[in-house]
């Protein structure tokens, strides 16, 4: 493959892959700069390690892998300060309130609750997929997933 070629791959693989894990940095980290950061890390090691995938589901679980991977990092690094109103609005994408509402509680959630909840009901993973992606058992990912459900219910009972 030529430097050309690799070019061209690497934009289309960030640009099928970017938004969603930004997303995903974004809920690990709870800041914009961070989640940039992790993002650009994830494509760096890409590009350095010009890694050949053996279907496009093996490569989108490598870089979802890669993302949390990255984001485990850098809170091992620095302790991490409470979000930003600001930084909030920036990543929200959308105007209704209930949304906005849904999303800054599942940013509030534990790291293990928020990748499960993401991959869900954001990406449409099944249990199954989820379980391969994050390397744990489909037992764990449903107990993530009913603890984040639960979790959420509480933040949100006003809307009940």
């Amino acid at each position: 493959m030529t430097a050309r070629d690799f070019e061209k791959e690497f934009e289309e693989k960030y640009n099928r892959y970017g938004s969603m894990l930004y997303k995903i940095a974004f809920l690990y980290l709870n800041s914009v700069s961070d989640a940039e950061d992790v993002l650009q890390e994830v494509f760096s090691k890409y590009y350095l390690s010009r890694k050949a995938f053996n279907n496009i589901d093996h490569e989108k679980a490598w870089f979802i892998r890669t993302t949390q991977n990255c984001c485990i990092d850098a809170l091992r690094k620095v302790e991490r300060k409470n979000v930003s109103i600001n930084e909030l609005t920036a990543a929200a994408q959308t105007d209704s309130d209930i949304e906005h509402d849904v999303e800054r509680s599942i940013v509030a959630l534990p790291p293990e609750y928020k990748i499960v909840i993401f991959l869900y009901y954001y990406s449409g993973y099944s249990v199954e997929e989820i379980s391969g992606i994050l390397r744990i058992g489909k037992s764990a990912v449903k107990k993530r997933l009913q603890r984040g459900r639960e979790m959420l219910k509480m933040k949100l009972e006003d809307y009940a």
